[in-house]
């Protein structure tokens, strides 16, 4: 067998974007992506920290790291990463739906509202991310039309 694996799995000049990529889990996917020569965007609901970050990973990896801060919970904040994303790129090789919140309350005393918090960004907040990184032959999905055609007009080719 004399097959070349050495750029089999390159992510060199790939363009990738992290949801939740300001901290933790996300920063590190983000930092090992720069690390490996793709150009990163992160998202993060936070902006001040998601600036930060974008600035010290990119300092610290000589890579274009470009916070895009945005609130994946809500169909606005879905809207603005996919309008952000769109000024900048017109395809997308690589997505990690790593944005999610969390609600610490004894189940006995667990609000509504936390549970909403926690639904809206965790379960519903990863389907329009996911058609964003869609390629050729992509379709919408059905149900909540509007929501999912924002992103499949701008990046599903």
């Amino acid at each position: 067998m004399s097959e070349n694996f050495n750029n089999l799995f390159s992510i060199h000049g790939k363009t990738a974007l992290v949801t939740g990529g300001s901290r933790g889990i996300g920063e590190m996917i983000a930092a090992g992506f720069l690390s490996q020569g793709a150009k990163v965007y992160i998202s993060s609901r936070k902006a001040q920290a998601c600036e930060a970050t974008a600035e010290r990973l990119s300092q610290a990896y000589g890579g274009q790291c470009i916070a895009l801060p945005a609130d994946l919970s809500n169909l606005a904040g879905v809207e603005s990463l996919a309008a952000q994303l769109a000024a900048h790129e017109t395809k997308l090789d690589i997505l990690v739906n790593n944005a999610g919140a969390s609600w610490g309350a004894p189940l006995d005393q667990f609000p509504e509202v936390g549970w909403d918090k926690v639904m809206d960004t965790n379960v519903k907040g990863v389907a329009p991310p996911s058609v964003a990184g869609c390629r050729a032959g992509c379709q919408p999905f059905s149900g909540d039309q509007h929501r999912f055609d924002r992103w499949s007009q701008e990046f599903c080719v």
